[in-house]
């Protein structure tokens, strides 16, 4: 993506990016009418009752009704309208005449992923799904001592230019499941974005990872402004939307995230620790082996461990 492109994204983001910095999670929207209609249909056709969870199976056929006719005839409208940028699953637009018609209907930048809309997303209906998921947690080194002897409007200033790096590095591809404090965790899935496949995603995770060491300022003579560590891993892991009422979130959860936490918190700082999983994703061989015991694991952890040191 061009940077013309890539700055009409975080435009037309605008002020749908709301996420709580201060650590207590997301800001949930409210649903349109429309949504809720849908959402009633959904679980009708479920023969679920209201504020019951739709099952891996029910969840499934949701997103597949992507493929139904009616949807397809819908994809065609919303591409008619103008313009780009727009959802990278249903095609409704986030710019142009054409948002005026779809935003009252919900159709929004999801503050998750500008290039998806929030009803494909959060808004989608609770429950999940077992999915393909590369997942990345990069968390600040040394933060919580730092921020004893600075000031608070220093240490928002610094965490808002960390979350920047990650946003101008991470999307359109990933999606930004949570900023907790100094730490972010992303979301690679192929089957929700469909502009990456399977195969992509260990190259794609492990060339943002360094992408975002770079963004702080590894490998540049002044050195990072942020000390951070970063941990990736892939696998099957079940993503929706996960929790009760109007607190659940679209995540992913499973085995597959947590080895991705562990390996993050092993990493030193510029360095990145990638799974086994992830190695095999990747051309040739990268890093030095590393044989861990992690924390809440069995099993030995087979990782790979790659430095990416400040010229300074």
């Amino acid at each position: 993506m061009n940077r013309r492109r890539a700055l009409a994204w975080r435009r037309c983001a605008g002020n749908y990016l709301l996420m709580d910095r201060t650590g207590d999670g997301p800001i949930a929207p409210k649903r349109t009418f429309y949504q809720r209609m849908v959402l009633r249909e959904v679980l009708r056709r479920a023969r679920k009752r209201r504020g019951d969870p739709l099952s891996p199976e029910d969840w499934v056929a949701v997103w597949e009704l992507n493929d139904t006719p009616s949807a397809r005839v819908i994809k065609r409208a919303w591409r008619a309208l103008p313009s780009s940028p727009r959802c990278g699953m249903c095609s409704a637009p986030f710019a142009g005449p054409g948002r005026f018609v779809v935003r009252p209907l919900g159709y929004r930048p999801s503050r998750k992923n500008p290039t998806l809309c929030a009803t494909c997303v959060e808004l989608s209906p609770p429950g999940g799904t077992e999915m393909y998921t590369g997942v990345l947690f990069a968390d600040l080194r040394g933060f919580t001592s730092r921020t004893e002897v600075t000031d608070s409007q220093t240490v928002a200033a610094v965490l808002r230019r960390f979350y920047g790096c990650a946003e101008r590095v991470l999307f359109p591809e990933a999606i930004i499941d949570k900023v907790v404090g100094d730490e972010v965790m992303a979301l690679y899935l192929p089957d929700v974005q469909r502009r990456i496949t399977r195969e992509q995603v260990p190259r794609l995770m492990y060339d943002h990872a360094m992408e975002l060491l770079r963004a702080v300022g590894y490998d540049s003579p002044s050195g990072p402004f942020v000390e951070m560590g970063i941990g990736l891993d892939v696998g099957e892991a079940f993503v929706g939307n996960i929790g009760e009422r109007a607190v659940y979130d679209f995540t992913a959860v499973g085995d597959v995230v947590n080895t991705a936490s562990r390996l993050q918190g092993e990493a030193r700082s510029g360095e990145i620790m990638l799974s086994e999983r992830v190695a095999v994703g990747l051309p040739g061989a990268i890093g030095a082996p590393v044989e861990l015991e992690l924390r809440g694991k069995r099993n030995i952890e087979r990782a790979y461990r790659v430095a990416l040191r400040s010229r300074s």
